[in-house]
């Protein structure tokens, strides 16, 4: 095909795809649904000739389950380090963007690094979860994890490793648990709450009964959740798919972009006691940077935290802006405690291409000497 014929039928593949692009937002607008994904999905994949790739794509095991929780074992090929990585993910959505895709993944790398990594999966949270409190979510689910962790990897210590609201978490949990933590890195991690932009206003009590919510439905449904990333950004959220419409004849941007789509469009039932407790003492009151907030009658002090901590800050971050995450290291008690920025954005830290080159390298590299080696390796 020569030159003028190859430029037509771009031009002609892209004007169909803008066609049936239009067509199917408008279906998805009919159908009231809040993520275009489903709609949009086969048109990329025929159009750019790809499919759907594989979920969290790096060889694991499952060692431990709880209810809807399962803890997965991401085992290196060479075992360098004899301290394990136990990973934390959020409530909202799932575990996977840790493990992204071949070459684009946090867990991946790490492995190649010779840690031994696991990771929590909470699962689809369902009725028995409705009752799930902050007590049994941290003494009950992460301690088993942390557990579990210890006896499959035969080491006495683990690092464990807390995103977005899994860091807030893990931090809340090394205040309560600090035997068996070695170290703590949090990544993206909302501390002060009265910093977190559109979303601390909107979860105020005037504008946001979160008891009623709890109450009507038990746990949050996703379309909830979904509904407010939407509202943050709702021009944004349509416009992409426009955008990538210019890149479709680039297989690896299409797989990339339809895959992060997938992650995002794949949230899970938030359980509905964590999430009262959650915006109430943190976005509503703030107790959780002031050393307020109580799990099983205990308080969550900050300042009990002793072992080294890694606090990792997205520098376009529209979730957990830095403002939220920044004030950590003057409550931790902890003086071995670094700060890293980064310019990227909220998923950035683990999916973007910089990441691989410029940011998981400077936190393997300073998990490294804080990590037992093996004798000789495995």
């Amino acid at each position: 095909m020569n030159r003028p014929a190859q430029a037509f039928q771009r031009i002609r593949s892209f004007v169909s795809s803008q066609v049936d692009v239009s067509r199917s937002l408008a279906q998805a607008l009919q159908d009231r649904s809040i993520n275009p994904y489903p709609y949009l999905k086969p048109i990329f994949e025929k159009a750019a000739g790809v499919r759907e790739p594989p979920i969290s794509p790096t060889p694991h095991s499952v060692v431990y389950t709880r209810g809807s929780m399962r803890l997965l074992r991401y085992a290196p090929t060479r075992r360098r380090y004899r301290t394990p990585i136990l990973f934390v993910y959020s409530l909202i959505n799932r575990w996977y963007i840790l493990d992204f895709l071949p070459g684009r993944s946090l867990i991946e790398y790490l492995t190649h690094q010779g840690y031994d990594v696991y990771a929590i999966d909470w699962g689809f949270a369902g009725q028995d979860e409705q009752s799930l409190s902050w007590s049994e979510l941290l003494g009950g689910h992460i301690r088993s994890a942390v557990r579990w962790t210890q006896r499959v990897s035969g080491s006495d210590d683990v690092t464990l490793y807390g995103y977005c609201m899994g860091g807030t978490m893990a931090l809340a949990y090394t205040a309560l648990y600090p035997e068996g933590v070695s170290n703590l890195v949090v990544q993206a991690t909302p501390v002060d709450f009265t910093k977190g932009g559109i979303y601390s206003l909107w979860t105020q009590p005037q504008h946001f009964d979160v008891d009623s919510l709890v109450d009507a439905y038990g746990n949050v449904p996703t379309y909830v959740l979904e509904s407010g990333f939407f509202m943050a950004g709702p021009v944004q959220r349509i416009t992409k798919w426009l955008d990538v419409c210019r890149q479709i004849d680039d297989p690896a941007y299409v797989t990339t972009f339809l895959a992060l789509e997938r992650w995002g469009s794949d949230a899970v039932p938030f359980p509905g006691e964590v999430y009262r407790q959650y915006m109430r003492d943190c976005y509503q009151q703030n107790l959780f940077c002031q050393n307020r907030m109580e799990v099983g009658g205990e308080r969550v002090d900050l300042g009990s935290i002793q072992c080294p901590v890694l606090n990792i800050i997205a520098e376009h971050d529209n979730i957990a802006p830095p403002a939220m995450s920044e004030p950590l290291p003057g409550l931790v008690g902890t003086k071995d405690c670094e700060t890293m920025h980064f310019p990227v954005g909220h998923i950035g830290l683990s999916a973007s291409s910089k990441a691989p080159v410029k940011v998981w390298p400077r936190v393997a590299g300073w998990m490294g000497p804080r990590s037992q080696p093996m004798e000789g390796g495995e």
